[in-house]
């Protein structure tokens, strides 16, 4: 059961770090990262074990290329832009900050 919610709270991070990040350029991108980080540590922390924090971190990578790839009606919720280039680099660096940091 926890490895199911850890999935879904990994998607659901991954799914707001996708909404979030073009909100207001500069802020919103920082609420999406600082929120991913804290979201995959708390998680790992509150039950004691990395590979909690692994199986956040992976639907997080999930959702966040599937938003990056085409839909079926040629839409992209993260773009080739400054901001999607960003939470793409800055948010697999927050993830992986989040899994080595230590229990």
């Amino acid at each position: 059961m926890k490895i199911i919610y850890a999935a879904v709270v990994g998607a659901l991070l991954g799914v707001s770090a996708t909404l979030l990040h073009l909100l207001i350029f500069p802020i919103g991108l920082l609420f999406a990262l600082i929120g991913s980080l804290i979201g995959i540590w708390s998680l790992g922390r509150s039950w004691g074990h990395r590979k909690f924090k692994l199986i956040a971190a992976a639907a997080w990578i999930f959702v966040i290329v599937q938003g990056a790839s085409m839909g079926v009606g040629g839409e992209l919720l993260i773009q080739g832009d400054l901001a999607g280039s960003l939470v793409i680099l800055l948010g697999m660096l927050a993830i992986v900050i989040a899994v080595l940091l230590p229990i």
